[in-house]
């Protein structure tokens, strides 16, 4: 069966170790797109995050952003779905960290604040160069309230881990789902229930396809709920083991249906970095 739709990840994925999207990598989803494939780039990030260089390329129509809370069509800008969190979950999230000291920050509306004091002590050179432009808030817990947001997602960082914990620890009763990142001192917390895969099978819903129309491509522990369930599914040589395994977690009957050269491209991808190659070997070849 050939797929219809590729989903992709960003970060760890198409981004190199310096945080650049280099040209073969680019290369790729041009030639995809002209081979008639849906690309959607499904990430952690805001949709403002996602890169210039592949919004630049204008051939992507969807996106999924913030680990799934947000679907939007890109011709249109319009949001097909989205699960947020509460206003009153946000601030009580907001509220329970503040007191930790943790660097946090908010996805609302397709765009990321950041806490005023958090880029003054660092995250400029922590993080990636396209992040410089974020709005700062003095406070969150306030802009939230004032404005009466729903959060897509919120972010936390530490380079103590104990007091990851701890935070994490106070976070576990309410109704939220938290996804370790794999420095584990990155935490993203979303509306319980949203993730990459739901929101890829609204998505596939929408368009009137299913599942198994489905190329998922990935390397971080939030990519794992769509590539349980794509029909086929690629961990990057980067990738942990949960998330290795998860793209091998194919059922039988699909096994079966595929030839031992498809069932190999998984296999050697687990070794494989490069989104490119990936893509010239795997996809060019084979489907």
């Amino acid at each position: 069966m050939k797929p219809k739709i590729i989903a992709f990840d960003i970060d760890g994925t198409t981004i190199n170790n310096y945080r650049k999207v280099d040209q073969s990598t680019l290369n790729a989803p041009i030639d995809l797109s002209k081979r008639g494939y849906i690309l959607v780039p499904t990430t952690g990030r805001s949709l403002d995050g996602i890169p210039k260089p592949i919004r630049d390329l204008n051939i992507c129509d969807y996106a999924i952003s913030s680990n799934g809370a947000r679907i939007t069509n890109l011709r249109t800008m319009e949001d097909i779905d989205s699960d947020l969190m509460s206003t009153e979950l946000a601030i009580k999230i907001v509220e329970i960290v503040k007191p930790y000291r943790v660097w946090t920050s908010l996805h609302i509306n397709g765009e990321c604040y950041d806490q005023s004091w958090f880029q003054k002590m660092g995250r400029k050179i922590l993080f990636h160069n396209d992040f410089k432009s974020h709005p700062t808030v003095r406070d969150l817990a306030t802009f939230i309230k004032d404005n009466n947001y729903e959060v897509e997602k919120i972010q936390i960082f530490t380079l103590s881990h104990r007091k990851l914990e701890r935070v994490l620890s106070e976070l576990e009763p309410l109704k939220c789902i938290s996804y370790p990142m794999s420095a584990n001192r990155y935490y993203e917390i979303t509306q319980e229930g949203a993730n990459k895969g739901r929101s890829l099978q609204i998505l596939c819903e929408h368009l009137g396809l299913s599942m198994d129309d489905v190329f998922a491509i990935g390397d971080d522990s939030n990519d794992i709920a769509m590539l349980k369930i794509a029909w086929i599914s690629v961990a990057m040589g980067n990738a942990h083991q949960a998330v290795r395994d998860a793209s091998l977690n194919f059922k039988q009957k699909k096994i079966r249906s595929m030839d031992s050269h498809m069932q190999s491209i998984n296999m050697s991808y687990r070794k494989t970095v490069r989104f490119k190659e990936f893509v010239i070997s795997s996809l060019s070849k084979q489907v």
